[in-house]
């Protein structure tokens, strides 16, 4: 059951008084403080949240008749070494969102089994870590992943209270000579946050820059001096629609001047198998799967993203059509192979 503030402040009260033995308080004694402290109204909400305590929590909490007082009968017992405070939640609400973003819904509703998965992982570790040297046994990718990462809370928290924030921003292509010999810092930046998108171990914001009227795209690792702002975000419904719909059909971050088309890509029957179980996209459909290719199409309206992912199948890949996309593709190879006359 969630635990709120108040919650969190009343039990960590009681459990404050109950662990004092030999100390012991009366029932009445424990309402009285926590009435005065923490505004419990009635003792039978006191007797609720000690009943709660120990249901949901596992305090060993008994009652001495003879002493009228309560205590516990595992005196090294303490709730707040269990107990996870508010913030905590918050923190694990903000993670689960991540969660969601990056794994799937499926994966974040499995956040409540997380603590779980933690003491696995800890008693792998246990088993893989020992005093003397041995061979590895377990073999993860290294992976190099994007900066700026302990922004996403700050923006998810943002988002969900509905207001603006500022920061700084550093372009890749700034060349002003006098900005670098100055060294001067980036003017900052005002935006209402609409949604976070994680790319390729990036993560950006889209949000609406009222200064243009427009919705933008700001990349976390270029991003710095980040705040949340008091003044509330006020976004244009078309804006909001439009930033709510972008991803349907687009591929990556970057945004299209083209429209919407019937992308039809031909794969190696090798290639087909990886395609078919990772898909390109959500608008992924497989047309025909055989010895010979396996056909597939997408719902996108092509952008540089999708141009530098179909270039990585190589000579596993054809685009059948549109005919604009398969001539791109064509010219960007030979610019690239030009490079390489040497070999051919």
């Amino acid at each position: 059951m969630p635990i709120t503030r108040s919650a969190f402040q009343r039990y960590r009260l009681i459990d404050e008084l109950i662990s004092q033995y030999p100390k012991q308080f009366s029932k009445q004694r424990l309402f009285e403080i926590c009435r005065d402290k923490c505004g419990i109204r009635s003792v039978s909400s006191l007797e609720k949240d000690i009943q709660r305590l120990r249901e949901d929590h596992d305090a060993p909490i008994a009652y001495d008749k003879r002493r009228d007082g309560y205590y516990y009968t595992d005196p090294q017992f303490r709730l707040l070494t269990l107990m996870l405070n508010p913030d905590d939640m918050e923190a694990l609400d903000y993670a689960r969102e991540v969660l969601a973003a990056t794994q799937g819904d499926s994966v974040a509703d499995e956040l409540s089994n997380a603590l779980q998965k933690v003491r696995q992982s800890l008693d792998i570790i246990r088993e893989v870590k020992t005093d003397t040297p041995t061979r590895r046994v377990v073999y993860v990718e290294e992976r190099i992943l994007g900066g700026n990462r302990h922004f996403v809370p700050v923006l998810i928290r943002a988002v969900n209270q509905n207001r603006q924030v500022a920061f700084r921003y550093s372009k890749y292509d700034n060349n002003d000579p006098k900005a670098v010999q100055e060294k001067e810092l980036p003017r900052l930046r005002a935006l209402h946050p609409i949604l976070l998108r994680e790319v390729w171990d990036s993560w950006y914001v889209i949000g609406y820059d009222e200064k243009t009227g427009q919705e933008r795209t700001f990349a976390l690792d270029r991003m710095s001096d980040l705040e949340i702002l008091d003044e509330p975000c006020n976004v244009p419904e078309s804006i909001m629609n439009n930033v709510s719909e972008l991803f349907n059909h687009i591929y990556g971050i970057t945004d299209s001047s083209g429209p919407v088309e019937d992308i039809v890509l031909s794969f190696t029957p090798l290639r087909g198998r990886y395609v078919k179980a990772k898909p390109i996209h959500q608008t992924q459909e497989v047309l025909s799967d055989t010895d010979e290719a396996c056909v597939v199409r997408l719902r996108l309206a092509p952008n540089r993203d999708l141009m530098m992912h179909l270039r990585s199948y190589g000579e596993d890949l054809t685009v059948l059509q549109p005919a604009s996309l398969a001539k791109a593709i064509a010219d960007s190879f030979r610019a690239a192979l030009a490079h390489y006359n040497v070999y051919v």
